[in-house]
C-alpha cells in the first residue's frame, strides 16, 4: 500500500520508509543551486525516503555533490536511450516525481514511467501530463525563485544556503591546481597535466597566503559581464589589501576573459578557466577565502562553497536570484530591476560601468570583516 503525501488538513506526510521519489532538476547551473535550499528542507522532512535527481547530463556531476540526494540519473536525450530510461523508471517503482522545469520535455519521463504522483508548475503544454499543477507561490516576501522550487515541493524555507559535500580527492585535486603554479618557471611556461592540458598561467612571482577566486564571466552574454579589466582592478586593491593570490575561474569559453584577470590582477595570479571540471572548480572555490563574481551560475556555486561573495548586478532583480545566504554583496547601481533583459541590453551594460573597482574592493572587505 502506497503512502499519502498528504494528510487530511492539505500538508505534506513524510515518506514512507523505503519510498522512492524522483526529482527532475532544472536545466542551468545557477538555477540547480537555487532549487536545493528546498531540496535540503526535503530532505529534512523525509528521511527515510531515498531520492533520486534526474538533470541534464552536464549537470550530473555538480548533483553527486549533494547530500541530501541518493541517485543521480542523466536525462536521455531520446530514442532508444529515452525508451531505456522510462523502463528503469517504472523499476524504480517512484511514488512521487517532482518536475521543477516548465518543459514540455521533463515531464516526459515521469509521465511515460506512469508515476501515481507528478507535481510541478504549469507550463509549454503538458499540464496534461501532470497530476498537481502548483502555481508558484506569491507574496512580497517570497520574491526570491527558491521560494517557487520550495512551494513545488511542499516544504518551507528561510535564508537557507545551498551546500555541497567534497571529497577527500577533489579537495586535494583543488590544492594540487592551486599549488602548480609553483612548478612554473619565471617565463610562466604552461604545466602540463598528465591527464589534461593546463590553462595558461601567468608568472608565479611572489606566491602569497591564500586565495581570491575572480569570476568575470557569465553564461547570459554582456548584459551580466561587468568588465574582466575591472574584475582585475578590483582583484589587485583585494590582493594588496588581504595579501593574497588571484585565481580567475571560468569555462572554457571564458578563458580569454580570465587571461585579462590572470594577466592585469598581477604576479601570482592563475587562469582555470576550462581546466576544472565542474565538481573541480567548486573544490577550487572552497579554498579561496572570497569570490567576485558577476551575476551568473559561478556566483551561486561560491555560495554553495560556503565563501563570501561579492557580486555585480546589471539589472537583474537580486531579490529575485540574487545569491543565498547571508555571506553575500551584491552590487547595482540601477534603479530599474528586470527579470527580461536582452543578452546585449545598453542598459544593463551601462548599469554595470556605473559600478567602479573601488566601490567592489571595499564591498568584498566590509563583507569580510563582517
Amino acid at each position: 500500500m502506497r503512502a499519502s503525501l498528504e494528510s487530511a488538513s492539505g500538508e505534506r506526510m513524510p515518506c514512507a520508509p523505503g519510498a522512492v521519489t524522483l526529482i527532475v532538476g532544472v536545466n542551468w547551473l545557477g538555477d540547480s543551486i537555487m532549487t536545493m535550499p528546498a531540496i535540503q528542507a526535503w530532505r529534512r522532512a523525509h528521511p527515510a525516503a531515498r531520492l533520486v535527481m534526474l538533470v541534464k547530463p552536464k549537470l550530473k556531476a555538480l548533483w553527486t555533490l549533494h547530500p541530501a540526494v541518493d541517485e543521480v540519473w542523466a536525462l536521455p536525450s531520446g530514442g532508444r536511450a529515452l525508451t531505456a530510461m522510462v523502463r528503469a523508471a517504472r523499476a524504480k517503482e517512484f511514488e512521487t516525481a517532482f518536475v521543477l522545469p516548465h518543459s514540455f520535455r521533463s515531464a516526459l519521463v515521469p509521465f511515460l514511467a506512469r508515476v501515481p504522483r507528478r507535481i510541478g508548475p504549469p507550463g509549454h503544454g503538458r499540464d496534461w501530463m501532470l497530476t498537481d499543477v502548483v502555481p508558484p507561490r506569491q507574496g512580497a516576501e517570497r520574491v526570491h525563485q527558491c521560494f517557487e522550487y520550495a512551494g513545488f515541493l511542499g516544504v518551507e524555507v528561510g535564508n537557507e544556503a545551498p551546500r555541497l559535500r567534497l571529497t577527500p580527492e577533489l579537495t586535494a585535486r583543488a590544492k594540487a591546481l592551486l599549488g602548480e603554479s609553483t612548478l612554473l618557471g619565471a617565463s610562466g611556461t604552461n604545466w602540463q597535466s598528465p591527464d589534461r592540458q593546463s590553462p595558461d598561467r601567468q608568472s608565479p612571482g611572489r606566491q602569497l597566503p591564500g586565495w581570491i577566486a575572480v569570476m568575470p564571466g557569465a553564461a547570459y552574454g554582456p548584459a551580466k559581464r561587468w568588465p574582466a579589466e575591472r574584475f582585475a582592478t578590483a582583484g589587485r586593491l583585494l590582493k594588496d589589501r588581504l595579501k593574497c593570490n588571484i585565481v580567475a575561474i571560468g569555462s572554457a569559453e571564458e578563458r580569454a576573459l580570465c587571461a585579462i584577470v590572470a594577466r592585469d590582477a598581477g604576479p601570482g595570479s592563475l587562469n582555470l578557466a576550462g581546466g576544472t571540471t565542474l565538481p573541480e572548480l567548486a573544490a577550487v572555490l572552497a579554498q579561496c577565502r572570497l569570490a567576485l563574481t558577476n551575476d551568473s551560475g559561478g556566483m551561486h556555486l561560491a555560495t554553495a562553497m560556503g565563501i563570501p561573495v561579492t557580486a555585480v548586478f546589471g539589472i537583474t532583480d537580486p531579490a529575485r536570484t540574487g545569491p543565498l545566504g547571508s555571506a553575500a554583496r551584491v552590487m547595482q547601481e540601477s534603479a530599474h530591476r528586470s527579470r527580461d533583459i536582452r543578452r546585449d541590453s545598453p542598459e544593463a551594460r551601462a548599469s554595470l560601468l556605473r559600478i567602479t573597482p573601488e566601490q567592489v574592493a571595499e564591498a568584498a572587505m566590509e563583507l569580510m570583516n563582517r
